[in-house]
Parts: C-alpha cells; structure tokens; sequence
C-alpha cells in the first residue's frame, strides 16, 4: 500500500518508521534518489559494501583494538614454522 509523506518547506520528506525498517535502514543512512519515467524512485545505499560490514560492528572493532593494544605491548606469539609448532604452542 503506498505511503503518502509531505514535503516540508524545506523540501525534505519524513519517511515513516514501517519504512525504514522495511528497507533496513536507520537514521543516518543514505538514500538514492533517481527519477524513472516520472516516478521518483528511492534505494537505500550503504557506504560499506554488506559483505564487508562485519569488521566495522562494535564487537569486532573491540577485538581490533585489543589487539593493536597486545602489538604495541609486544604481546605477541613466537613466530612458527610449520602449523604443527603453532598448534602445539597454543595446546601448551
């Protein structure tokens, strides 16, 4: 069913929540607007390719932190040659 929005004297549009969560989008997001045969024509567009968009997740990027932070401590593991050294040392 269509969804009817006014256009502010500003020229902006609120777009309403069932519709953001439709296309999965959240305040902040951008939005792609073409025009189609008369139609105006909106597609959501995320800065980050989705398949990318794991590493930039609040969980990972903890990780990535706490990692630089055991580098620049020179907390790290010995360098090994073979897997099988590797993976006695981590069975140690």
């Amino acid at each position: 069913m269509p969804t009817v929005m006014k256009i502010s004297p500003q020229g902006q549009i609120r777009i309403p929540k069932k519709v953001l969560e439709s296309l999965k989008i959240v305040p902040g997001d951008y939005i792609e607007m073409d025009v189609e045969s008369g139609h105006a024509v909106l597609k959501p567009r995320k800065l980050i390719d989705p398949s990318q968009g794991w590493y930039w997740t609040k969980e990972w990027q903890k990780v990535e932190t706490d990692v630089d932070e055991e580098i620049k401590n020179d907390q790290l593991s010995p360098t090994f040659h073979t897997a099988e050294e590797g993976l006695k040392w981590l069975n140690e």
